[in-house]
Formats: structure tokens, C-alpha cells, sequence
């Protein structure tokens, strides 16, 4: 993390890191999120996994679906943003793909779980935080992310289906890792084109939060006895032994 880099996330919020993956990575993992995303498709039907009209979805708990994924959720050069940001011991709140697909309408504005739910005026400092993996270009056509700039130094949040005028959206190329503090407003654009915009969302909380997802109760044995020490504290296994003293 360099000084710059830090210094445009304190400023505005968010930073993008360029060529964090390769074309071969990027697209590696994009064809299998865009898989997975069709064996739940024909399996969820009417679940809120499917949204936007039903033209984008989610894919979740992506730690148990293929080791790229174990390997890249755990980049030193990544989780250093979010331990500034959220302090030691972190924990992986959640671990999605984000397919925003052809015809896509935009999304509201928001800020992440739990901060959109709790009573305002909301603290100076940071519950969540984001990485987003770039795995096709994030264009201004396709639906590359909106946010409103510096918007997490208020306190509060967008009123739910509002719309501003001081909105703009983050381009930034294949391969490229968009850091987010989860306070800034932000949400996805409308995809103009005829392709699907794809993006891993690597969540993270700090370590006395509830995750979206418990991992100590979802991950598979297999992936657990491969876990590097690093892996098995961003799943939990520390704050959970934690809370038994």
C-alpha cells in the first residue's frame, strides 16, 4: 500500500490498484463465476439472488467453489487496505460474484451491512470494507460502479431509491481491484450493453461483527485442512476461539 494509494482512499473513499490479476487469472475466474451463476440460476428460480429485474445475480460463498478463489481472497498486497481500514483480525464477512447483466437497470444507492441499518448519525469510523476484482472492463456503458466522491465522511446514509446529481462512475480495466470503504454511497450503473459486467466482492468486517456468511459453519472439511493460517483467521477461526474465554 503505498502512500498515494492511501492517501486517495482516506480522501476519496475508494482507490483503484491497477493489474492486480492477469488477463489469464481475470478471465479464468470469470468463466467460472459465469458457471456457477447458471447451475444457481436453474436451481433458485424467484430467489433474491436474482435482482435487477432479473437480469443480474449473485453467487455466493464463493470460498467453497474453486481454490483461485481460496488463493485470491487472501492477496497481502489487498488485505493491508482493509487492515488499515478495519484494524487486525478482520473477518471475510462474505465472498460473492456479481454478475450485472445485459439490460441491467441501475441499483440504489447504499452503504454496506450493517451500517444502512443502524440509527443515525453514524460513527466516524469504518465497520466494512470492499474488494472489488475486476473481471471484464467497468465502463460507464456496462455499469461500472457508482459512487458519490468522499460521501463516507457524512453521517448517514442515501435515502432508499433516490436519486443524486453528484454521482459518478468508476472505469477501470480487467484485472484491476477497486478498494471501497464501506461507508461510501455507492451502487452499481445501468448496463447498456450486451454483455454481462462481472466482479468478485470480497466483504470484509471487523472481527466483533456477525458476517453475512459464517464460514466456520459453510466452508467444506477439504478447504479447511488446505487453509493457510491466513485464510482460516480472515473465516473466523480466532474470533470464534475468541469468544469462548
Amino acid at each position: 500500500m503505498t502512500e498515494e494509494e492511501n492517501a486517495h482512499l482516506e480522501e476519496h473513499g475508494y482507490v483503484v490498484l491497477p493489474g492486480v490479476f492477469s488477463s489469464e487469472q481475470a478471465d479464468e475466474m470469470r468463466e467460472r463465476a459465469l458457471a456457477l451463476a447458471a447451475e444457481d440460476r436453474e436451481k433458485l428460480k424467484d430467489d433474491a439472488s436474482i435482482y435487477l429485474d432479473g437480469k443480474s445475480q449473485r453467487v455466493w460463498n464463493l470460498v467453497n467453489k474453486g481454490e483461485i478463489f481460496e488463493e485470491t481472497v487472501q492477496i497481502e498486497r489487498i488485505l493491508a487496505f482493509h487492515r488499515h481500514m478495519l484494524d487486525w483480525g478482520f473477518l471475510l464477512s462474505s465472498y460473492s460474484a456479481n454478475i450485472i447483466g445485459p439490460g441491467s437497470p441501475p441499483s440504489s444507492l447504499h452503504i454496506d451491512y450493517p451500517m444502512g441499518d443502524m440509527p443515525v448519525p453514524l460513527p466516524d469510523w469504518t465497520f466494512c470494507s470492499n474488494s472489488v476484482y475486476l473481471l471484464t472492463d467497468f465502463t460507464i456503458e456496462n455499469g461500472g460502479t457508482v459512487v458519490i466522491d468522499r460521501s463516507h465522511r457524512r453521517d448517514h446514509g442515501p435515502k432508499h431509491k433516490e436519486r443524486y446529481s453528484d454521482t459518478q462512475q468508476v472505469e477501470a480495466k480487467k484485472g484491476d481491484v477497486i478498494i471501497v470503504n464501506g461507508r461510501i454511497w455507492h451502487g452499481s450503473g445501468e448496463n447498456r450493453t450486451d454483455e454481462a459486467r462481472v466482479a468478485l466482492l470480497c466483504f470484509y468486517c471487523r472481527r466483533w461483527m456477525p458476517p453475512q456468511q459464517d464460514h466456520l459453519k459453510l466452508v467444506r472439511q477439504e478447504v479447511w485442512d488446505r487453509a493457510t493460517p491466513a485464510l482460516r483467521t480472515l473465516l473466523g477461526e480466532q474470533a470464534r476461539a475468541a469468544d469462548l474465554y
